[in-house]
């Protein structure tokens, strides 16, 4: 069925507005495929209706009749001639459209601006040993591990919420499609929407990690003036950024290993004693110092829930042909404390 041009000017205001029931908007659908120029004088009225909400505003005017206005000479006889009425109507009204456009940006800049001038960074630090569980404004929950320290907005602006981190920490985003979240972990930019994962960089290491639990993460890096782009991760995947060779390498984990320290354990799998100790360094805020080179090469795996540090020691001594011996902390001049020391050594025969 053929539409007239009086059938078009009636159905036309009800098909923009989503109003007409199937079959009017069928009838529609087919009278845009019958011509280009159907289409054409479709685009122009879609326009004029995209700009009247913003004229509503400002003048409070009846935008189903204004679009009546706009079609008022549908019933003449010649497309072209419609189509320069609609395009100097169109014209018309998106000329204070863009006025009111261009103060609204102004306004919006003007907005950022203050928002930035006034946006207050605090940081919460978690001391050594201990592990630190907050919520930040937006509702994410962060578990931050000893001796780690994150910095976010009292509120954060509209467009994105950032935060940065020194050390090691776990997200459970809260989800917000409309305001990314992004995680600066030194060079390394973590970009999320909804979704858990693990960062670790600490600013003593050349390599910073992400471990994904739950959802998608993208991952990029700053350098210099430019972006570089890594792609995306998928759960289960444990990601490492090397800072000296700008590269990210991947691979399949079990993240329970990785986790646990949210829940006070420590768990190796097949890790060598050099990733051991820097992780007990950090754990217990000292600093154990392997005396022979050959203890590096040692592969352990344990499983450590709340025990001190004596009882992590004499445990790696059992597992391992290794020993040790402790240097007490001393009284600084200033009334701090040095780290005590831990050496290890190879286990007489």
């Amino acid at each position: 069925m053929k539409l007239s041009l009086s059938e078009v000017e009636d159905l036309l205001p009800g098909y923009l507005s989503g109003d007409l029931s199937e079959n009017e908007r069928s009838m529609i659908d087919e009278w845009r495929k019958e011509s280009t120029e159907n289409e054409s004088v479709y685009l122009e009225c879609y326009k004029a209706w995209e700009a009247i909400p913003l004229l509503n505003e400002m003048e409070k005017f009846n935008s189903f009749e204004a679009l009546r206005k706009v079609n008022k000479r549908l019933h003449e006889n010649k497309y072209s001639e419609w189509r320069i009425i609609i395009q100097r109507i169109a014209a018309i009204l998106l000329l204070p459209v863009l006025i009111f456009s261009g103060y609204q940006t102004i306004q919006n800049l003007s907005l950022k601006k203050e928002q930035k001038e006034n946006l207050v960074i605090q940081t919460v630090s978690s001391r050594q040993g201990m592990v630190s569980e907050f919520s930040l404004p937006d509702g994410t929950k962060v578990w931050l591990n000893s001796g780690s320290e994150l910095q976010f907005p009292t509120h954060f602006p509209p467009n994105l919420r950032e935060v940065k981190l020194k050390g090691e920490a776990f997200f459970e985003v809260a989800k917000n499609e409309k305001q990314p979240f992004r995680v600066n972990a030194k060079e390394l930019n973590i970009d999320v929407l909804g979704t858990s994962f693990n960062v670790v960089s600490y600013s003593d290491e050349t390599q910073s990690e992400v471990i994904l639990i739950e959802g998608k993460v993208k991952l990029s890096a700053d350098e210099g003036q430019n972006t570089k782009e890594y792609g995306t991760m998928h759960p289960g995947q444990r990601a490492v950024y090397k800072e000296e060779f700008q590269k990210v390498s991947m691979e399949e984990v079990n993240p329970e290993k990785y986790i646990a320290w949210r829940d006070g354990n420590l768990i190796f799998q097949d890790d060598s004693m050099e990733d051991v100790v820097k992780r007990l360094n950090r754990w217990f805020n000292v600093e154990i110092i392997i005396e022979d080179p050959e203890i590096n090469e040692y592969i352990y795996k344990a499983t450590f829930r709340n025990e001190n540090l004596r009882q992590v020691l004499n445990l790696l001594k059992i597992s391992a042909p290794i020993d040790y011996r402790i240097i007490e902390s001393k009284v600084l001049p200033d009334g701090d404390f040095t780290k005590q020391k831990i050496y290890l050594m190879k286990k007489n025969k």
